[in-house]
């Protein structure tokens, strides 16, 4: 015990020196230090290194100089040798940094190394608080949420996701649902320590198979043909920051070999927490200088302001916001201005884009269908919008899509705090790319056209529906309308009716109600 004082004597005082060592440590720790605990806590280490890679070999180059860090460790390095023989211990390369069982003295010893920048607990992320999941029927032809931002346009000018492979950390995934299947690249599983756990793919909730419905469902989803890279770092939920980083590197390479070309192109991520967190910000830099566009939840802690959730309100990524079927932002969605030190240091616009999120209809685990209301629709919804923009574009930057995305979203290059730039659209960004597609007017909710009687809304003209089987349709506006039996879909469009019942006006398709 008197060896245990003299070290942590010794250690504090460096620590009070200027106070810059320990403000490397958390402040929990230091407290628990100074009480003298020495019972083990997971803590995660971040050393400070620059890399100028970029690309996928950035991620090489993080693995080769984290590992060269770990040998220049001085008097610490047997204490950190032995902890790294831990079943527990963790290299997480993208945020420059290991996980690692410590007492909060030796925590506190290596907190004073020139060369660590920070160390401190391994906190919990949760999803945002999202409305009780409801019951839906599957779908006839695109539900609300695609064609309010146009999706069945891009699809019709054949744009789909097609080659692009979407990051998903969520609950998990039911690779089994109609919706899903041959669509998840790969699964992984994390535990609490950042560490692979060896599992077949699963939902351990339902989130997490309602957003990649979204991403690349064949009916809900908005980038039908790409592919699903899905991580599990949030069973039933909620998980832990080393857990989060764990999923984010094996998305971006789930090969662990920088040489070959099986990562994400685009990242969603519908969790996180409120405030701003410093500790998001690295990986999110390295994810943007290997050009990997990352879409993030902006949250569900509105309707005040000020109340963005990390790590969507990270200035450089693309954070959603949820509207209803009207396009106003839900009373949920967490609105900005949001205030960062560090990095950083200034205050921004927030969120960057909004999306639908009230109602969506999405897979459910079992095969069947959910309602599901939050910020965490909306993300994955622009992701996949984003998965389209690549698809068409292939090696846009993420600059590149970002300008697009933003300057073709509702608000006509105004920024709020409410709906960032708007709510986007789809086919006017991939025009802003440079990109063929039909006639991209700004989508509208469906409640705008009205339905005749006794018929339920399918698709907005330029759209498509999808169905088997022979059914009552028709197509129109405002009163006027054609309709006739068809047979396994049609296409909405003047050409495929021959005739046009408003002209210059906008128009939809409906399907008879006994039908549906």
């Amino acid at each position: 015990m008197k060896r245990l004082a003299v070290m942590l004597s010794s250690v504090l005082a460096l620590c009070s020196v200027g106070g810059t060592e320990a403000g490397r440590l958390s402040p929990g720790l230091l407290t628990r230090a100074q009480a003298h605990d020495n019972a083990p806590v997971g803590v995660i280490v971040r050393f400070n290194f620059k890399n100028d890679a970029s690309g996928r070999q950035l991620f090489k180059s993080l693995r080769q100089q984290l590992k060269a860090r770990l040998k220049q460790l001085g008097p610490s390095a047997g204490m950190v040798n032995k902890a790294m023989q831990n079943p527990h211990a963790r290299q997480l390369w993208l945020y420059q940094s290991v996980y690692l069982q410590l007492s909060p003295l030796q925590a506190l010893q290596l907190s004073t190394l020139p060369i660590v920048d920070e160390v401190f607990e391994n906190f919990k992320v949760k999803l945002p608080k999202v409305a009780a999941l409801s019951a839906a029927q599957a779908p006839v032809g695109p539900p609300d949420h695609l064609n309010a931002i146009g999706a069945p346009q891009a699809w019709a000018a054949g744009w789909r996701g097609q080659g692009i492979r979407i990051g998903h950390l969520d609950t998990g995934v039911d690779v089994s649902h109609p919706e899903l299947r041959g669509k998840v690249a790969a699964f992984a599983e994390f535990g609490a320590d950042g560490n692979r756990v060896q599992s077949s793919p699963h939902d351990s909730a339902q989130h997490g198979t309602h957003t990649a419905g979204l991403l690349v469902g064949n009916t809900v989803g908005v980038a039908p043909d790409a592919k699903l890279i899905s991580a599990l770092v949030l069973p039933n939920g909620e998980g832990t920051f080393a857990q989060v980083i764990a999923g984010m590197q094996w998305v971006l390479d789930p090969d662990n070999n920088a040489d070959t070309n099986d990562g994400a192109n685009v990242v969603s991520m519908s969790l996180g927490l409120p405030g701003t967190y410093q500790e998001f910000v690295v990986p999110v830099k390295n994810m943007l200088k290997a050009g990997v566009v990352p879409v993030f939840a902006i949250g569900n802690f509105g309707p005040t302001a000020g109340s963005t959730g990390s790590p969507g309100n990270i200035p450089d990524v693309i954070g959603v916001g949820a509207v209803d079927q009207q396009g106003q932002v839900a009373s949920f969605s967490s609105r900005g201005p949001v205030a960062w030190t560090g990095a950083y240091n200034g205050t921004f616009v927030k969120p960057d884009v909004a999306a639908p999120g009230v109602a969506i209809t999405s897979s459910f685990p079992g095969g069947g269908y959910g309602s599901l209301s939050g910020s965490s629709q909306a993300a994955p919804i622009t992701a996949g919008a984003v998965a389209v923009m690549l698809g068409a574009k292939p090696g846009s930057s993420v600059d590149t899509i970002k300008n697009a995305l933003y300057q073709s979203a509702s608000n006509n290059g105004q920024k709020n705090n409410n709906t960032g730039y708007g709510v986007i659209n789809l086919p006017a960004a991939l025009q802003k790319l440079g990109v063929k597609v039909g006639a991209a007017a700004a989508p509208s909710p469906a409640s705008t056209v009205t339905a005749p009687v006794g018929y339920s809304f399918c698709a907005p003209e330029g759209g498509a529906c999808k169905f088997s089987g022979q059914k009552q349709v028709a197509f129109g506006a405002d009163g006027r309308y054609l309709s006739g039996l068809t047979t396994d879909g049609f296409n909405c469009t003047v050409e495929e009716w021959g005739s046009d019942p408003v002209p210059g006006e906008p128009k939809a398709c409906f399907i008879q109600n006994g039908d549906r």
